[in-house]
């Protein structure tokens, strides 16, 4: 069975405009990328071409994970990220992997005026392992959202950082 939900968010004090610049910078995003809570980050692609930013990494997350699934993945958690960027329309593909038998994708838009960026993210989680793939599901589910407004925290800092110094 597939799983979907929607990550929703407003950053406040930032305007469209002001995002779509900073954007089209590959140096913001790998910031981002390396704050995220996890260990041994390696940025395997990062390049714009055209007005397509693609950027591809893979990192150790810190996440909860049922006792049953530590067990199966002796603690370990290996992601693999690849996030595709329309730098013109803002829109993201987002692809997660695992060391598990994790599908996870996520549609990404920001939009926005010259007062907030609205981030909406949604994703489509499955998780093909029998008996406990429903269960996993619901809990990547919880991860991502923390996870996504970890990284939406982030991004905002970056944003402001990046502004304070224009």
């Amino acid at each position: 069975m597939t799983h979907r939900f929607t990550v929703k968010a407003q950053i406040h004090n930032v305007s469209i405009d002001e995002f779509s610049k900073l954007a089209a910078d590959p140096v913001m995003h790998e910031k981002v990328a390396k704050r995220i809570p996890g260990e041994d980050i390696q940025i395997h692609e990062s390049k714009i071409e055209n007005s397509i930013y693609t950027l591809k990494r893979s990192y150790n997350l810190e996440v909860n994970i049922p006792d049953i699934a530590k067990k199966l993945l002796k603690d370990a958690f290996r992601l693999k990220r690849t996030d595709i960027t329309d730098l013109n329309s803002l829109s993201s593909t987002v692809d997660l992997g695992a060391n598990i038998p994790l599908e996870a994708h996520c549609e990404r838009l920001v939009t926005g005026d010259q007062q907030h960026l609205n981030i909406q993210l949604i994703w489509v989680v499955k998780v093909k392992l029998p008996l406990i793939g429903g269960m996993l599901e619901k809990h990547a589910e919880n991860e991502i959202r923390r996870f996504s407004e970890i990284e939406i925290a982030i991004v905002e800092d970056e944003l402001k950082t990046q502004l304070n110094r224009h």
